[in-house]
């Protein structure tokens, strides 16, 4: 029967066909095989169930099973495997598809990555490490390539993954049609390769693909921008290298890394030519050698140059895969498209409004200017250049309109103009890549997950996508690891020999298009680092064999094998008594840690760390922290009533300041700044609180008048030459004078001797308090922000979530370093910029 004819069996109910044509479906899965379509599973698996469900289909164990697992990685209703006494083929096909011998994981189990891990000379790339490794390949013209190695903390993880995506999206808009349809770039747990692609005739990686395709190309013109777009990666990672430490970056040749793939693609030729020799690569001596990603090439004659497998693109079609897709783009794709789309429409109209308004202001003449213009124009918005966003303004600033309409309205469209074109620009390769017919949001999605699935680790992105990935995860995975397992088996490959630490899965997906069927291809790679990495070219194995030293990693010995961490921490406090011992005592710190991290981290913990106090040195420290907030009342509280005004917070200004206690000379000036606080309460313009209160005119609330009383009765000098002043001067330099000559921190701190407190003793108390509460607030502000939805927030609910955090770092009691970055945070969201008047240098 020809295939056509076999198609036409199958647009017919399973119960109508004969036992021949069942027969001949039945061959039509097996010649499939893997990439066995879903119509073609779902008839055979209805027509088992129905017409013999008391026999093996195939009588044959190996695909009857296969058939089991691909109807349930394809969605359909499969028994699980708890089936009691029910002892039918199906049902023993359902327990065995839960044996792992041959349907558990391929991989072996990930190590546990802790300190000694870490810090072991012997691994630069591994995937699981807590160190991000990135190896730039460029040439002359700029970055090509960037390979990132290891998992990383979550914080650095989150910003690398979010510009790599960005970064595969842009340059897949910029790609030429005619290079081919895949995306040559994955986004792994672990491992992520972005390239810039090539223009010209330059020479390329060999990467094997079943689309006749070497490399991502872009058009000539465009591979400026697609080098762009990269350098701005590569710059993310460089900034994050010198700010945590938690990144490192080196900087390869590509023609070295193009020499080194042929190399390895000779060697296996070598080797599958002479079948009776091996050939081994020796790690290099030199340290910096090159890490790349290289696919498993083939030592076997008349197998193809690489291992890999085609599966079903109707894998990426059931209901739990679109959830995992769709929970993935709408974190990290969908997110930053719409951002950007929203930025440039903002800019546009504002540029718009721009243009027409210096366009109107230069066809008037001079008498219309007059008539139709004010004199003066307020400006009550500034564009933040950081951002690209427009912040209002808390206090209107005035120009001239001839000034404001010749210098500041160009100006401002300049600004405009240039962040729009960088937002039309990305907003562009945005949309392209994610619209084209091939879809590469899709296929980097594609290639995230299934690699994931192969490998049993779980994308961390998000707890929705974790939860629609671990679903369907569960239905897919068994059978991916079947059919790989009887794969290898037909090319006679053993599984340890490919599936290693160090192997990624990368696929080549290509979504259905008008013209052309779906595609799904999976290849195994490997990072291979010519300084730590040995490879084995031997046809008895039929496939490049890489090892190095993730493949023989065992858990930490205990502080019971070898040195014990006291000895070595004994022989390093020695140590350090001696003089002129740097560069020894670093070296022989590195070596301590390595051989004890965890003994060794935790002695020197307890050497920083003093004992905890007992009960007499507790109330000793009560003590002294009373004392402590109780001399430091004076320069907290108006610190703090000062910010609540500034964020209108009126009322928490007013308890800051009424919670003063402090010496009759400073009390006026707690009193004057509470006047402000009143005025400002009372919804007075700034510009008019200063000939308000300084000649005590009529309009002044009469909380505020009350304050100016008792500021007289504390210190009657001090308040008139201030309010004599404060008209000329201005708020800003009034607010300003209330604060110089206050007692700095360390100033406050004098002590107690009734208690026995000294001013050392009371200032390190004071100090330890204010560093455990900005770490609170720290943590708090955190969790807030966890509470925000993944996809687009409003900003009023934004606020609404995150208000108490922010509230408690701006005008809480122990506000720290990290006010600053909640008052950008605030403009931010809120669009509006707080007052800026009374800023006072260090405080």
């Amino acid at each position: 029967m020809r295939g056509d004819a076999v198609d036409e069996v199958l647009e017919r109910l399973p119960h109508t066909w004969s036992a021949d044509e069942a027969e001949r479906v039945a061959q039509r899965f097996r010649d499939s095989r893997p990439a066995v379509p879903k119509r073609l599973v779902s008839r055979l698996w209805q027509y088992w169930l129905q017409q013999c469900p008391d026999e093996l289909l195939f009588g044959d164990t190996e695909d009857d099973l296969a058939l089991v697992l691909h109807a349930r990685a394809l969605g359909l209703q499969v028994p699980v495997g708890d089936l009691g006494a029910d002892d039918s083929p199906v049902a023993r096909c359902a327990r065995r598809a839960r044996e792992s011998a041959e349907c558990g994981p391929l991989f072996p189990a990930p190590p546990v990555w802790g300190p000694k891990a870490a810090l072991a000379p012997q691994v630069r790339a591994a995937l699981p490490s807590s160190l991000l490794r990135a190896w730039v390949a460029g040439d002359e013209q700029g970055p090509v390539e960037v390979l990132v190695v290891g998992a990383g903390i979550p914080e650095i993880r989150q910003q690398v993954v979010q510009a790599a995506l960005t970064t595969c999206l842009r340059v897949n808009g910029l790609s030429d049609p005619d290079s081919g349809d895949f995306v040559g770039d994955h986004l792994g747990v672990g491992l992520i390769r972005v390239t810039a692609g090539l223009s010209g005739k330059q020479a390329s990686l060999d990467i094997p693909s079943v689309f006749r395709a070497r490399s991502v190309t872009v058009a000539d013109g465009a591979s400026s921008t697609a080098r762009g777009a990269l350098r701005d990666f590569v710059g993310l990672l460089r900034s994050l290298a010198h700010e945590t430490s938690l990144v490192e970056v080196a900087d390869i040749a590509y023609a070295d890394l193009v020499t080194y793939a042929q190399g390895l693609r000779a060697l296996a030729d070598r080797a599958a030519g002479e079948t009776d020799r091996a050939f081994l690569r020796a790690p290099r001596p030199a340290d910096d050698g090159l890490v790349s990603l290289q696919p498993y090439l083939r030592t076997a004659k008349g197998h193809g140059a690489t291992v890999g497998l085609e599966f079903s693109p109707d894998l990426f079609t059931t209901d739990a895969y679109l959830g995992v897709e769709q929970a993935h783009q709408r974190v990290l794709s969908q997110r930053l498209t719409m951002d950007a789309r929203l930025r440039l429409d903002q800019l546009e109209a504002e540029i718009k409004q721009l243009t027409a308004d210096l366009a109107a202001f230069d066809r008037a003449n001079a008498e219309e200017r007059r008539a139709l213009w004010p004199a003066t124009v307020l400006l009550v918005e500034r564009f933040d250049e950081p951002t690209g966003r427009t912040i209002r303004l808390t206090e209107p600033e005035e120009r001239e309109t001839e000034q404001y309409y010749e210098v500041n309205v160009p100006q401002l469209i300049s600004m405009r103009e240039k962040w729009a074109r960088r937002m039309s620009e990305l907003v562009e390769q945005l949309e392209t890549a994610v619209h084209r017919p091939y879809a590469p949001a899709r296929q980097v999605a594609a290639g995230r997950f299934l690699d994931a699935a192969l490998r049993g680790v779980a994308p961390d992105e998000s707890p929705s996508t974790e939860r629609a990935f671990l679903a369907w995860c569960t239905e897919a995975a068994p059978m991916l690891w079947f059919e790989w397992r009887c794969a290898l088996r037909r090319y006679g490959i053993a599984p340890s020999d490919v599936f290693t630490p160090h192997t990624v899965l990368i696929s080549r997906y290509l979504p259905p298009t008008a013209e052309d069927s779906a595609l799904l291809f999976s290849h195994p790679y490997t990072v291979v680092d010519t300084a730590r990495s040995t490879v084995l070219a031997d046809a008895e194995r039929a496939v490049m064999v890489v090892r190095d030293a993730t493949d023989h990693a065992e858990p930490a010995p205990s502080d019971a094998a070898g040195p014990t961490a006291q000895a070595l921490w004994d022989d390093l406090a020695r140590l350090a008594e001696e003089p002129r011992v740097e560069e020894e005592f670093s070296r022989r710190f590195l070596e301590a840690l390595r051989a004890q991290p965890h003994g060794v981290t935790r002695r020197m913990i307890e050497a920083l760390q003093p004992s905890g106090p007992t009960a007499a040195e507790a109330d000793e420290i009560g003590t002294a922290l009373r004392t402590a907030e109780r001399h430091t009342s004076l320069g907290e509280g108006m610190d703090r009533a000062l910010m609540a005004m500034r964020c209108e917070a009126f009322l928490t200004a007013v308890e800051c300041l009424d919670g003063i206690r402090t010496e009759p000379q400073w009390q006026a000036r707690v009193w004057l700044l509470r006047a402000i606080v009143e005025c400002r309460a009372a919804r007075l313009e700034s510009r008019e609180i200063p000939g308000l209160l300084g000649h005590q005119m009529p309009g002044l609330p009469d909380v505020a008048l009350r304050a100016l009383d008792e500021a007289g009765s504390a210190d009657e000098e001090f308040t008139r030459v201030w309010l004599e002043t404060l008209p000329e001067a201005g708020l800003d330099k009034g607010i300003r004078r209330l604060f110089q000559g206050l007692p700095r921190a360390r100033a406050d701190c004098k002590g107690d001797p009734q208690h026995k407190v000294s001013p050392e003793r009371e200032y390190a108390v004071w100090l330890f308090r204010r560093a455990v509460e900005n770490a609170r607030l720290a943590r708090q502000l955190d969790e807030a922000g966890e509470e925000l939805a993944e996809h687009q927030e409003a900003v009023d609910t934004a606020l609404a979530k995150l208000g108490r955090a922010l509230e408690e770092i701006l005008v809480g009691p122990y506000v720290g370093g990290s006010r600053g970055e909640a008052e950008e945070l605030f403009e931010v969201l809120s669009g509006q910029e707080p007052p800026r008047y009374g800023r006072v240098a260090g405080r």
